[in-house]
């Protein structure tokens, strides 16, 4: 997909540009501190080109559920904390337009922004008109800048945004550019890559827990993939389909529905587990190896050593990687074994290796592998769809090149 790039928008001195950024990150819910600042890492090279440019940079994001969320709550999702972090990475001192989003006090803190500044909007999602794709709402944003860039990979799919949707086709309607950013363009050329003409033999590895959610997402994995082995909580769902006693492990009828369809192709291009880590549901400090059915009273939590050495030889021999859900419930040190080798597996491969955002890019970057990797994608529910082959409406407000 060849969007117009930073490349493409000319000379910048002087402009006032709207970057919407995906900085909804992990934050301490009782402190509202950054816990993990991956995403606004990864936004800073297109801040800083847009700045040595000699532009203003007025930056855009949501963060978490405010709608869902209690009062105290909501107080730990205002953006003060991560305007802080932004500044600290990005070297340059992030101004934020006190608790507002459009407005007078917004308006005149644009105004007084010059070349070289940065002004970070609060919580998108504050303004109940965000989601809603608002015509009204639209304009107050556009009114802000001449040039609009999107680098919120992981926001694309939503498209009844109005800072991913119709912002920028109100821009469009006044003939302002529209760019994707560095990162928004990696991520597309490396997933049109993966698609098109990936280097053989491929191998998935999916993991998380439910099914239901990704069967679009296998089903064009399918399509690509030599092989795809499964893990996590996904595979207990595999064999509760096939009729195998998964003891306390909980897995819900549609989940076991969404999978048989699926039942075809395992021992064909679908590996799932041959032995597993289990413990025992009121105390997890009694653990096992079993093959088989789980006994009673005992759930699946991560796959065991001979699967472990199987996924690690498949990894060795494949020539592109693609990696999409935890193995299991690797947040617990005792359990998260399958999870860490194979990310160092991953990390060791002379291959092309994606992993596709969400929990699995935690988990690459908590073992310490995010960088070993060809990519880590910014986008867990935006890399599944992408794949899946949906069109977001996002996009198509960025003109082609």
């Amino acid at each position: 997909m060849a969007k117009q790039t930073l490349e493409d928008l000319g000379d910048l001195k002087g402009k006032k540009v709207l970057v919407r950024v995906d900085f909804n990150v992990p934050i301490d819910k009782k402190t509202g501190a950054v816990k993990n600042d991956r995403r606004i890492r990864a936004a800073i090279p297109t801040v800083r080109h847009l700045l040595d440019a000699g532009a203003s940079v007025i930056v855009m994001s949501h963060l978490g559920r405010p709608e869902k969320a209690t009062p105290e709550e909501r107080k730990h999702l205002t953006l003060d904390k991560v305007a802080v972090k932004f500044g600290e990475l990005l070297g340059v001192s992030v101004a934020k337009a006190a608790n507002d989003i459009t407005g007078p006090a917004v308006t005149a803190a644009v105004a007084a922004l010059k070349p070289g500044g940065v002004l970070l909007l609060e919580n998108l999602r504050f303004e109940p008109r965000e989601q809603k794709n608002d015509p009204a709402f639209a304009a107050e944003l556009a009114s802000l800048g001449d040039v609009y860039v999107n680098e919120a990979f992981g926001t694309c799919q939503n498209d009844k945004d109005t800072s991913m949707v119709g912002l920028p086709a109100n821009l469009k309607a006044a003939g302002k550019p529209r760019a994707i950013g560095m990162l928004l363009a990696k991520e597309l050329e490396i997933i049109d890559g993966l698609m098109a003409q990936p280097e053989s033999p491929v191998l998935g590895i999916m993991g998380g827990a439910k099914v239901s959610d990704k069967v679009a997402f296998i089903a064009a994995l399918l399509d690509k993939v030599d092989y795809l082995l499964i893990g996590g909580k996904m595979a207990y769902t595999f064999l509760k389909a096939q009729g195998v006693d998964i003891g306390a492990t909980k897995i819900g009828d549609e989940e076991v529905a969404a999978a048989r369809p699926l039942l075809v192709h395992v021992g064909k291009k679908i590996t799932l587990p041959v032995d597993y880590v289990v413990a025992k549901s009121d105390d997890l400090l009694q653990t096992q190896v079993c093959k088989g059915a789980i006994p009673a009273g005992y759930e699946g939590v991560d796959i065991g050593p001979q699967t472990i050495e199987q996924f690690k030889t498949a990894i060795h021999d494949a020539a592109t990687i693609i990696w999409n859900g935890p193995l299991g419930w690797f947040e617990q040190p005792a359990f998260s074994r399958g999870t860490r080798d194979i990310a160092e597996a991953m990390a060791a491969s002379a291959g092309v290796t994606v992993v596709g955002g969400g929990e699995t890019a935690e988990a690459a970057e908590q073992f310490g592998f995010a960088d070993k990797m060809t990519h880590v994608s910014t986008g867990g529910g935006a890399f599944l769809a992408y794949v899946e082959g949906k069109k977001f409406q996002s996009l198509a407000q960025i003109d082609e090149r």
